[in-house]
């Protein structure tokens, strides 16, 4: 079994990092955005309007960005999906450490 790669398999993997980029960029941008409206949307008076026009513009953002990135292919949405996950992670490590109190870290450690 030969462990060289051809130069399909290499433009094969190459044509999915850049979705998986493009996921990690849209996970960490989906949820500072959702610490933002958080952070703003509890000193509010009128907090629903946050939530909801929030939801709203990073909902239709993600969906609209796998669209055009997943362009019928399942493997480049999948690797914008892993993207967007580890986005996720990054941005809870990183507002975990941002100046936070201690009881924000303790929250954050057991979300979801």
């Amino acid at each position: 079994m030969e462990l060289v790669m051809t130069l399909t398999e290499n433009v094969n993997l190459a044509i999915h990092i850049f979705p998986f980029l493009i996921g990690v960029i849209l996970g960490c941008c989906f949820f500072c955005a959702l610490w933002f409206t958080v952070k703003k949307g509890i000193n509010a008076t009128h907090p629903a309007l946050w939530f909801l026009g929030s939801i709203l513009v990073r909902m239709g953002t993600v969906i609209s960005v796998f669209y055009w990135v997943g362009n019928n292919d399942i493997w480049r949405l999948t690797a914008c999906l892993i993207g967007f996950v580890i986005g996720r992670i990054l941005m809870t490590k990183v507002i975990n450490n941002a100046n936070s109190t201690s009881a924000e870290k303790g929250a954050l450690h057991h979300a979801p």
